[in-house]
């Protein structure tokens, strides 16, 4: 009963949202017609994705009018061509004919959204191939209320199309992992590469995918992957010589190193937050000890971790920094709950991934990827570190999170849902 209740919510809620062009990233923005939309009599709120979708769009346009504009227009420079992404999505859009006008474009992006639970469900069968299809599902359904995804979806957003690739790239990596098929590790290398043509964020994941080869591989195996890996790379190479602030980024110091570890930390304790609760219920229920949960030195290297870099803790902005930095500024007035949510994120963090050295290595990318001194959105994680986290940390761990009580993750995870729509509609 709770499955099918669920599965309503999670396709028609999308579907209202896209109706009414919700815009979930800016809850607090004024509810007004944006200049842009206003011709095609679209009200929501100013800012977040809606601003990004007047970017995406008009350089869509561009690629449309001229495909060599990629070649001729350097991204954040030139007046016509204020991206600064990788331009992958945009040249798949440009190019399709039944995307001309910006209705067709938002609908088409809406879906092929849809792809993402599906492909993400896939990728849960074959990982947890003795577990409940139901629950697996409730699990990939998920996606589909997440803000950041509806968000994405609703507003032409290339998220979504990085995600899609960064899934798919997932599917075969997991396949490679469970049969060492070398075909799959290529194909999954391709799908990556895709995703980070898309944002170019994802190329961290070529990191923990070396790492992970490099014990799997001959030495020769290895050398012809790397190969294989210049080969993809080098168009990507040659773009950003053309277009160095893909690389820097524009002048926005608006965080610094340490600082975004402990934001990144505490966006991604967020996620962890119902899957912690059911970990602690299933071990109770299966009479199993907690030994592994509490682990001193753990405790000792995410306090102090977190203690050293409060000291140097900025964030000058009001845009971006996660729900626990909104929150704590908004209840506490400092940054006393953003630091212990961080202490929290880097602690659990480790704890679902400590068996091995590759997950580790993941989670210490995941915590300094976004450490560029730029702003942090939670949409960065949502919902790739959802995905990556059910997908590619420790097994054992989450089967111990996902085995009952899946109810817990769906309930918080449509609680916030709701509770963002609440604050867009009437305010707190």
């Amino acid at each position: 009963m709770f499955l099918i209740f669920f599965l309503i919510i999670c396709i028609t809620t999308p579907i209202i949202s896209f109706l009414f062009k919700i815009n979930l990233s800016n809850i607090f923005g004024s509810k007004t017609f944006n200049d842009y939309l206003l011709l095609y009599n679209i009200e929501t709120r100013t800012g977040g994705v809606v601003s990004d979708f007047k970017s995406h769009w008009e350089y869509i346009n561009l690629l449309k009018d001229d495909l060599s504009n990629l070649l001729k227009l350097t991204l954040g420079v030139d007046e016509k061509a204020k991206l600064i992404n990788f331009p992958l999505h945009h040249i798949i859009f440009s190019q399709l004919f039944f995307t001309k006008t910006i209705d067709n474009y938002l609908i088409t992006l809406f879906l092929i959204s849809f792809f993402l639970p599906i492909i993400f469900f896939k990728i849960l069968k074959n990982n947890y191939q003795n577990l409940d299809k139901s629950g697996l599902l409730l699990l990939a359904l998920i996606i589909l209320i997440l803000p950041g995804f509806q968000y994405s979806a609703i507003w032409g957003n290339n998220h979504i199309t990085a995600l899609i690739f960064f899934s798919i790239g997932i599917y075969y990596f997991k396949e490679f992992k469970i049969h060492e098929e070398k075909i799959s590790l290529i194909k999954s290398l391709f799908f990556f590469s895709l995703a980070s043509y898309t944002k170019q964020f994802y190329i961290f994941i070529f990191i923990y995918i070396l790492t992970f080869a490099f014990k799997k591989l001959s030495l020769r195996e290895l050398f012809l992957v790397i190969i294989y890996l210049i080969f993809l790379g080098f168009p990507g190479l040659l773009f950003t010589i053309k277009n160095p602030l893909l690389l820097l980024g524009l002048s926005q110091e608006v965080t610094n190193f340490g600082s975004s570890i402990l934001i990144s930390g505490s966006i991604m304790f967020f996620y962890l937050i119902p899957f912690i609760i059911q970990c602690s219920i299933n071990r109770v229920e299966t009479d199993q000890n907690f030994d592994d949960f509490y682990n001193l030195k753990r405790f000792i290297f995410s306090l102090i971790t977190v203690i050293v870099l409060s000291f140097f803790f900025e964030y000058s902005s009001n845009v971006g920094g996660g729900i626990f930095l909104k929150l704590s500024k908004i209840i506490f007035k400092n940054y006393i709950l953003l630091f212990l949510s961080s202490f929290l994120g880097i602690y659990f963090l480790f704890y679902f991934c400590e068996k091995n050295f590759d997950n580790r290595l993941l989670v210490t990318l995941l915590l300094i990827t976004f450490s560029s001194g730029f702003f942090i959105f939670q949409k960065y994680f949502e919902p790739m570190f959802f995905i990556i986290f059910l997908t590619l940390f420790d097994k054992e761990k989450i089967l111990l999170s996902i085995r009952k009580n899946n109810f817990i993750s769906c309930t918080f995870f449509l609680i916030y849902y709701l509770s963002l729509n609440y604050i867009y509609f009437f305010g707190i």
